[in-house]
């Protein structure tokens, strides 16, 4: 089950675990009983490991690749006037 934040009027933040399948949107305080709101946090990458937390931070920008460095497709190139239905390969 994951772990949801939810936010009360009263008491203020506070995490769960709820079931994928319950109510996502709104639960009640466990202090209070009073209907609270869930809010939406980015995951915690603070406890995350720093080579894995570095991959995915440098997946997030393009990568420049040449053209003579792009791998070499194995498709074999079609002389379009002679085949009679160039869509299929």
């Amino acid at each position: 089950m994951p772990e949801y934040t939810f936010v009360c009027q009263r008491c203020g933040e506070y995490d769960t675990w709820k079931s994928m399948n319950s109510n996502l949107q709104e639960d009640t305080c466990p202090e209070c009983s009073e209907v609270t709101k869930r809010i939406y946090k980015s995951f915690r990458t603070n406890q995350m490991d720093s080579k894995l937390y570095k991959r995915i931070n440098s997946g997030m920008t393009p990568k420049i690749v040449k053209r003579e460095n792009l791998p070499k497709s194995n498709v074999k190139q079609l002389n379009r006037n002679k085949n009679p239905m160039p869509w299929t390969l």
